[in-house]
């Protein structure tokens, strides 16, 4: 059985509708109703659906019309037209005015347990299957009785075969979104390297089916109860899947850390296992990301390559054993306090100047398009386009370059041979980077102080990414790969990589927009106007 509720007033709604009614195994019953508004976002295609599922008044539905509909769902392949066992609806009177509510009963014939059941090989993955199939509704070929897919993931050995996170637990924090949890497992458990009985799902809540999905695959799944509300809920539960990590594996120096959401690249241990070992040999690092919040299809491009952030990035992460026991978790927020994990772990006085490790291309993909702090518009324009390594077994470049002191080596080296930008061209301008590749290009933009992200924040909507606050830098300093090039973007006077700027170069200024700045400016700078349309 399943039951979801798909919000079709609001943008790509009907589209999971859409999936969720195709990954349904044929034979089920399906029951219908709208309870609000469920025609605005309902498209032609999800539509036509409903019509090869006996609808005969879904092509005509309206806006705040009252609809119900049970049905049987057949066997498309056939082609054979279906009607419904039971439909009706009715329209809303005036824009103001929804329908009058719907009523239907119907009887329906039924099969028994032993006729609708799959004649699977009797083996321990399809015992799985088979409490899993008998219970759950929506997996598609999962269910299949014909060719059901598989629940292991045979892997052949990659390039690096001293999987150092072999044994470095894997927590996967959940809610209450089943479809996501199902999804990222399937990555998760088809990576190099992965081991699944290191693998732990969290689970917010006392939810049967995302429970199901973990036993499906064989891992362990825990259920956890809810602590606050809203943003300290999900605090909770991260500090409650944390410590509870460490708990069950107390040999651990570390644990990786993911949310349901998240497709995970074929390399992501191999990408773990040859970095971890930099957080004990630097004690100015953090963390180790899989994630670049700076990372888009046009400003990333080399999956070997590695920089050093003061942002915490999350989104797929190894943190240290010691750093949670001794530091995070005696002052993580009280359940009281409306905080986001993630950020509190940004504040300086609990990061306390360390950095972490980030992939120019990242190792993870957020596709989530639901969430407290998520919706469809927001997935579709800061998340859809990011950059995503789909190669197996990188071999990391300069690894050890990563250690503080070298890092500010490479980082002058880069900055001493870059060739610096003309500050007079907008950065909005298509040929503001030249048409070149293999090269490397310095901009330098105003910066007066740690704070004054202003004309970043204008760049950063000018490359259409991340803009809503400043992240994914250095010492004032980001790093992005542009048409095959390296761009290195200085903040100035502020950052200590001012001093690379030649003394016939000015500092790019962008003014927000939204609010007058004034002109009286102590440093030599090129005042843009950039149109941000598009």
């Amino acid at each position: 059985m399943a039951q979801r509720v798909f919000d079709t007033y609001s943008p790509h709604e009907d589209e999971a509708l859409v999936l969720f009614l195709n990954m349904i195994a044929s034979g089920r019953i399906l029951i219908f109703a709208i309870k609000d508004e469920g025609t605005f976002q309902m498209k032609s295609a999800c539509r036509q659906l409903l019509i090869r599922l006996g609808s005969e008044k879904a092509r005509n539905l309206g806006w705040r019309d009252m609809w119900a509909m049970v049905t049987r769902k057949g066997d498309f392949s056939l082609r054979v037209p279906f009607k419904a066992y039971a439909e009706e609806a009715t329209r809303s009177s005036e824009f103001h005015a929804w329908g009058a509510p719907v009523r239907i009963a119907v009887q329906i014939p039924l099969v028994s347990i032993q006729e609708s059941e799959c004649g699977w090989e009797e083996n321990e993955e399809n015992e799985r299957r088979r409490r899993f199939c008998n219970r759950i509704e929506g997996y598609g070929s999962v269910c299949s009785c014909r060719d059901p897919a598989p629940l292991a993931f045979p892997k052949t050995p990659g390039k690096i075969l001293n999987y150092s996170t072999l044994d470095v637990p894997v927590a996967v924090i959940a809610s209450n979104r089943p479809h996501y949890l199902f999804r990222m497992l399937r990555s998760l458990l088809s990576a190099e390297g992965a081991n699944p009985s290191m693998i732990s799902v969290f689970i917010d809540g006392y939810y049967e089916e995302p429970l199901a999905v973990a036993r499906l695959f064989n891992l362990r799944g825990i259920q956890h109860t809810p602590l606050g509300a809203k943003n300290a809920r999900i605090s909770q539960h991260y500090k409650a899947s944390l410590a509870t990590t460490f708990s069950l594996f107390p040999q651990a120096d570390y644990a990786i850390i993911l949310e349901e959401d998240l497709d995970v690249s074929p390399d992501f241990f191999t990408y773990f296992s040859q970095t971890v070992g930099l957080l004990n040999e630097d004690e100015s690092l953090y963390c180790i990301s899989a994630w670049n919040d700076q990372g888009y299809e046009q400003t990333s491009a080399d999956p070997t390559l590695l920089y050093r952030v003061e942002t915490m990035p999350g989104l797929g992460w190894i943190l240290k054993k010691s750093l949670f026991q001794n530091e995070l978790e005696p002052r993580w927020p009280t359940s009281e306090k409306m905080w986001d994990w993630d950020m509190w772990m940004r504040l300086p006085e609990i990061r306390r100047g360390r950095e972490c490790v980030i992939p120019d291309v990242s190792r993870t993909y957020h596709f989530g398009a639901s969430g407290l702090n998520m919706n469809a518009y927001f997935q579709d324009l800061y998340f859809k386009k990011r950059s995503f390594n789909t190669l197996p077994s990188v071999l990391l470049r300069d690894i050890q370059s990563l250690k503080r002191a070298k890092y500010e080596e490479l980082i002058g080296g880069l900055l001493a041979a870059a060739e610096p930008l003309d500050s007079a061209t907008s950065p909005c301008d298509k040929d503001f980077v030249p048409d070149a590749h293999g090269e490397i290009y310095s901009l330098y933009i105003v910066m007066r102080d740690s704070r004054d992200f202003e004309t970043w924040l204008q760049v950063a909507k000018c490359l259409k990414i991340w803009d809503l606050d400043a992240r994914g830098f250095h010492r004032g300093l980001w790093r992005l790969h542009i048409g095959g090039n390296q761009l290195l973007v200085v903040g100035t006077p502020f950052s200590p990589y001012t001093k690379y700027k030649p003394s016939n170069v000015s500092a790019i200024y962008v003014p927000d927009p939204r609010r007058r700045k004034t002109t009286n400016t102590p440093i030599s700078v090129h005042r843009l106007k950039v149109n941000q349309s598009g």
